[in-house]
């Protein structure tokens, strides 16, 4: 097997023979996490505010939770006695029936005739009464006592009261193993689906054609016995390479790679394939070690890393790691604080725009780049809305306008210095700019992998790959993990006043832009944005004299915090900003706007609540206390 760098070493060292090898620190830290949290569910309300604050944690996402949990107690409660006093309306409806067949002699004549009027041979006297019997008189008037009581309880029993109420679970955040065999068995059970609907599709094609020949009156030839045999025998195989018995999900996807690479072989020796490929977005994802010091996909916030990491995740079925935890797994991406040689290949950092957690080395980066305008609003949607997929309504952008002004201009300089620092370290860059990506992603793709990979001839295995994952995709906006909020080039220079504009293009601004590409936006009007060439090659190797002598140099990330980007001046408190405008958006989460949200969801509850009407036959009870479980208590059905 070749020891260099050509994909011969990508498909033993890097391509999935051997296991998954574990990276114990991120195992450990997650376990510490565990049973820390494991300790503060033993404690009360207070005790774990106060162990909070002495760790140093923000208590905002946990009162946050409680109030929440609060609120679920407090709708099914609100259900439950909703549904005690419909059972009570129904039994009432129950007994005037009765009454009245009573009183018209219906149901001793049935009973007398053995009909039996449908079950009922006897009439329980309880049903019959008109008031309660004397225990059950003062049964309630003890609750009743009860009741009055509790209302007049003073402020510090209210307090104990209060402490008794459930406290929510608390739990660490999940580790990346987990979260990778969660999405591949969301996968698999997608798969199973795709070929459970193709495979009615097909047996649906084959009647049709049938009843077109009858119609034609064309004999319809039976299959013989070794067709029946062939066919049964090819389903089976099927069934079992999709979903083999047996076997975890990790071996699951290590054969289905082998698999594969056996394909590629098939192929360049000229013979026919033994069986179909699984689709792109079924096939399984796997962890894999790194020969070296891991490569990284450097870039300012919002410039297409997510959708990059996609990208190179569908190619390759290898998960990336990011340094950071973005609230990104949801989005499929479950490589959240994976940074190590040992588990990943290629990891997702904004430093040093930021510091993320842990520091750890690599030894190539891809600077992934936006032009400003377009990379600097879009940061500014997502940190309002606290969303990668929403948009600051029009009501609140013109709300924040002052805000953004301000804004632009410090964050135009964060920018500028952010890139000035991967332009000069000494390890081997790869420049791509997003709008690259967005316009010829398969010829971006094809020099990410080559770069990231080390592979020095883009053979048919890799080809074929990029054919099937990317270039035979509709659009752009179906590859990535989510719907991009707005995608395009120079969309968004239009929210910019132009006096803004020009605060924010200082000297050095223009000319970081210039030596990455952008000398033409600087040159033309934002129509013909669109047009502008892309780089040679499609990406552009950036390698100082020392990353030349010696290709082996490394740097390490996340353990500086005297070369972030931002600085001190320059941060921008969006919780206080969103606080002192008033703006509330659904995804945010500040003290401020959880509360006015609760009060909203209070007020429509009630309002669902009123609205059910009381006048509804018997019949349709339950149907419509589901129908208030969705509308006004579907509080309760959600998780704590």
């Amino acid at each position: 097997m070749m020891q260099g760098r050509g994909r011969a070493q990508m498909v033993q060292g890097r391509g999935g023979r051997g296991g998954t090898p574990a990276q114990p620190q991120l195992l450990l830290k997650s376990l510490q996490d565990h049973l820390l949290l494991h300790i503060f569910n033993m404690l009360d309300n207070k005790g774990r505010i106060n162990a909070f604050k002495a760790i140093g944690w923000s208590t905002n996402r946990y009162i946050q939770r409680r109030e929440n949990l609060r609120k679920q107690i407090e709708n099914k409660g609100k259900f439950e006695k909703e549904m005690a006093e419909r059972m009570k309306w129904r039994n009432e409806i129950f007994k005037s029936v009765l009454n009245a067949a009573v009183k018209n002699g219906d149901v001793a004549k049935s009973a007398s005739e053995g009909k039996g009027n449908r079950g009922i041979t006897a009439i329980d006297p309880a049903l019959l009464r008109d008031g309660p019997t004397g225990e059950e008189k003062k049964e309630t008037d003890k609750n009743e006592a009860l009741a009055e009581g509790m209302s007049k309880l003073t402020m510090s029993e209210n307090a104990k009261l209060e402490e008794m109420e459930p406290l929510p679970h608390l739990g660490a955040r999940v580790d990346p193993y987990t979260l990778l065999t969660r999405l591949n068995t969301r996968r698999l059970y997608g798969r199973l689906k795709h070929y459970k609907k193709e495979a009615i599709k097909k047996k649906e094609e084959e009647e049709a054609l049938k009843v077109t020949l009858r119609a034609k009156g064309v004999a319809i030839p039976e299959p013989s016995i070794i067709e029946i045999y062939e066919r049964d025998l090819k389903e089976k195989l099927l069934l079992d390479r999709i979903y083999p018995k047996n076997v975890t999900i990790m071996q699951m996807a290590q054969k289905e790679w082998n698999e594969l690479i056996e394909m590629a072989n098939y192929r360049n020796m000229g013979h026919s394939l033994p069986f179909d490929p699984i689709p792109p977005k079924h096939e399984l994802l796997l962890f894999q070690s790194c020969p070296r010091a891991v490569a990284v996909l450097a870039s300012y916030p919002r410039s297409g890393n997510s959708l990059m990491r996609t990208l190179y995740e569908h190619t390759t079925l290898r998960v990336t790691g990011s340094d950071m935890q973005g609230g990104l797994a949801k989005h499929d991406l479950v490589g959240e604080m994976a940074v190590g040689e040992g588990m990943v290949q290629f990891v997702k950092t904004h430093f040093p725009e930021r510091l993320g957690t842990p520091a750890f080395r690599c030894s190539r980066a891809v600077l992934l780049v936006r032009n400003p305008f377009d990379a600097i609003e879009s940061f500014f949607h997502l940190m309002m809305t606290g969303e990668h997929t929403a948009t600051l309504s029009e009501e609140n952008r013109k709300k924040a306008e002052k805000v953004f002004d301000e804004y632009a201009v410090k964050e135009a300089a964060v920018w500028t210095r952010f890139h000035e620092y991967w332009l000069n370290q000494d390890i081997p860059i790869l420049l791509i700019r997003y709008e690259d990506l967005y316009r010829q992603t398969d010829k971006v793709m094809e020099r990410v992998l080559q770069f990231v990979l080390e592979v020095k001839r883009m053979g048919t295995f890799f080809t074929e790959r990029v054919d099937r994952c990317i270039r035979e995709q509709q659009k752009i906006e179906s590859l990535g993990s989510y719907k991009p909020r707005s995608a395009g080039i120079g969309k968004s220079l239009k929210k910019y006043k132009p006096e803004v504009i020009e605060r924010m293009k200082t000297p050095a601004m223009m000319e970081v832009m210039k030596k990455l590409g952008y000398a033409f936006m600087l040159e033309n009007p934002v129509e013909k944005w669109s047009e502008m060439p892309p780089l040679q090659g499609y990406a552009t190797e950036i390698m100082t004299a020392a990353a030349f002598v010696n290709e082996q140099n490394t740097i390490i990330l996340n353990n500086d915090k005297s070369i972030i980007s931002r600085s001190q001046a320059e941060f921008t408190p969006w919780q206080k900003i969103k606080q002192e405008l008033g703006i509330i958006e659904n995804n945010c989460e500040c003290e401020n706007c959880t509360k006015r949200k609760q009060l909203a969801a209070g007020s429509s509850a009630g309002a669902a609540g009123e609205g059910l009407s009381r006048e509804a036959t018997a019949v349709g009870v339950a149907a419509e206390a589901a129908e208030g479980i969705a509308a006004g208590g579907g509080a309760i059905l959600v998780s704590s």
